[in-house]
């Protein structure tokens, strides 16, 4: 008896120690990924969730240390959001209102032409 008992605590203390990872349980977020044409290129963008600014990155295309064209995920609550970027020099991308659900990555897609 003395060995079921300590299996059935262990056993409970596992599964006590599980925290589930389904969709409905994650907070949604969001990635931006710049889309360059005809570019070669470092640029600094800041990223701005509700009109808040939430996260700064450089990326590269085409130079020396490889492509880097695709930000972190920055979390967000469910609902509505207007989601929006601009390089540190003043170019400025329509902001996009979307609504999140629990779990979800929305991808900002970047357009952009340097030369």
């Amino acid at each position: 008896m003395g060995r079921a008992a300590l299996w059935l605590s262990l056993g409970a203390a596992a599964l006590l120690g599980c925290r589930s990872t389904a969709p409905a349980d994650r907070q949604p977020a969001v990635v931006y990924r710049l889309m360059p044409f005809a570019c070669s290129s470092t640029i600094p963008v800041q990223f701005f969730l509700d009109g808040v600014q939430v996260g700064v990155d450089t990326f590269r295309v085409a130079v020396a240390g490889g492509d880097h064209v695709t930000s972190g995920p920055f979390t967000t609550s469910v609902g509505q959001h207007a989601v929006g970027a601009r390089t540190a020099g003043g170019y400025v991308w329509p902001d996009t209102t979307v609504s999140l659900s629990p779990g979800a990555v929305f991808v900002d897609s970047l357009p952009f032409y340097c030369s």
